[in-house]
């Protein structure tokens, strides 16, 4: 069997480099069993009943493609996309996950994630409850959503402004990761996959493996599992 986990692409516009790169990615997939997006796919996501984002059309075209030729899809939500919302579930068949979720595959326990619940701080915790809150549902289906969009623009800018200014160029997430891993692999996990921290990462302890995707921006990192053995690749096309 073969599977891809991706991460962290926070797609905007379809002209986009790393718009065009994941297009061209997807488009060279064959015989994918399963396609596994760990958060922040979008730079914003909130899934509607009747509509979606106009500038992402094209990439759910190809999540819709690969649906139909019998890829399963499976998306954890980010920070920048959740709520997904129907068109997930119900058009593309995805499995959608809100937090994380130990998923069978390939003979293997992987413990699913996309990595922002680690963050000790609180208000960073208070603030994602927000967002996915019955409220935060209740006011998109009374406000149009332009207004949405350009908000959580903003809102994001505002946010990548902030980490580049303060964030550390080659941090190591590793110790926010490392205690989280061992706890899930004591409860059964073989293998610990998360995005997030925009940092790869492919660590061995004896027969369990913990993975950080990396960032589809600037590493368009991903990971390939075929025949029960993980990956750590880098995409050029």
């Amino acid at each position: 069997m073969r599977a891809i986990f991706l991460a962290d692409a926070h797609l905007r516009d379809p002209q986009d480099h790393n718009y065009q790169q994941l297009l061209a990615f997807l488009d060279q997939q064959e015989q994918l069993d399963g396609l596994f997006l760990l958060g922040d796919i979008f730079e914003f996501w909130l899934g509607y009943r009747h509509l979606a984002f106009t500038p992402y059309i094209p990439l759910l075209e190809r999540l819709r493609r690969l649906s139909e030729t019998g890829t399963r899809l499976f998306f954890v939500e980010g920070n920048h996309d959740f709520n997904l919302g129907p068109y997930f579930t119900e058009t593309l068949r995805c499995t959608v996950i809100p937090d994380q979720q130990l998923v069978e595959w390939d003979g293997q326990q992987l413990l699913l994630c996309h990595g922002d619940l680690l963050n000790p701080n609180r208000n960073y915790q208070r603030l994602r409850t927000l967002w996915r809150s019955g409220l935060v549902r209740a006011l998109a289906r009374i406000i149009h959503p332009d207004p949405v969009w350009s908000f959580a623009i903003w809102l994001s800018d505002k946010s990548r402004n902030k980490r580049l200014n303060h964030e550390p160029c080659n941090w190591d997430p590793s110790f926010m990761i490392e205690p989280f891993a061992k706890q899930q692999f004591a409860a059964g996990a073989d293998a610990v996959l998360c995005g997030h921290f925009h940092k790869a990462l492919h660590k061995h302890y004896d027969d369990k493996q913990l993975l950080a995707v990396g960032d589809w921006i600037e590493q368009f990192s991903y990971i390939e599992l075929l025949d029960g053995r993980f990956a750590l690749k880098n995409y050029s096309a």
